[in-house]
C-alpha cells in the first residue's frame, strides 16, 4: 500500500491527507459526543426509575379522565370530587385525614408523572379538627 502511495501524484496525497484530517476533526469528536450523550441518557433514565419507585408509580403517564382519576385517587384519600369546568379544566376537592397530608404532597409532586395535566393557580387548604380539605384546578395537556 505504501508503494502505491509513493507512486501517486501530489494532489492525490493531499486529498488523502485532507480525508484523514476530516476523519480526525469531525468523525472522532462526533463519536465521542454520541457516547457522552448515551451516558447522560442512561443516567437520566436511572434517575427517573428511582423517582418512579420512590413514589410508587408503576405505570406510564396516561391521559387524564375524570373517572380514572377519581377511581385511583379515592384509593388514597377519604373523599374525592372532580367537577368539570370546561373541556380541559377540572376542579378537584380532596378530603383527607391530617396524617395523610404527606401522602397528599407526594401525590401532588407526582401528578404530572401519572397524568398529562398541570395544576392551574394555587392549592387551597382548609383544616377542621383532624380533617384537611384541599382544592385545586387541573388542566389537561
Amino acid at each position: 500500500m505504501l508503494e502505491n502511495l509513493k507512486n501517486q501524484s501530489m494532489v492525490t496525497k493531499i486529498l488523502y491527507l485532507l480525508a484523514l484530517l476530516l476523519f480526525i476533526a469531525w468523525v472522532i469528536p462526533t463519536m465521542l459526543s454520541y457516547y457522552s450523550n448515551m451516558e447522560r441518557y442512561q443516567d437520566s433514565k436511572q434517575e427517573i426509575s428511582k423517582l418512579l419507585s420512590k413514589y410508587k408509580i408503576d405505570r406510564e403517564t396516561q391521559p387524564f379522565t375524570k373517572e380514572l382519576f377519581q377511581q385511583t385517587t379515592e384509593s388514597i384519600f377519604d373523599k374525592v370530587e372532580v367537577k368539570r369546568l370546561d373541556s380541559n379544566r377540572y376542579h378537584i376537592d380532596i378530603e383527607m385525614k391530617r396524617e395523610d397530608l404527606k401522602n397528599f404532597h407526594n401525590f401532588i409532586d407526582t401528578l404530572s408523572l401519572r397524568y398529562y395535566v398541570q395544576i392551574d393557580g394555587e392549592l387551597k387548604f382548609e383544616a377542621k379538627e383532624d380533617t384537611v380539605y384541599a382544592s385545586f384546578i387541573v388542566s389537561k395537556l
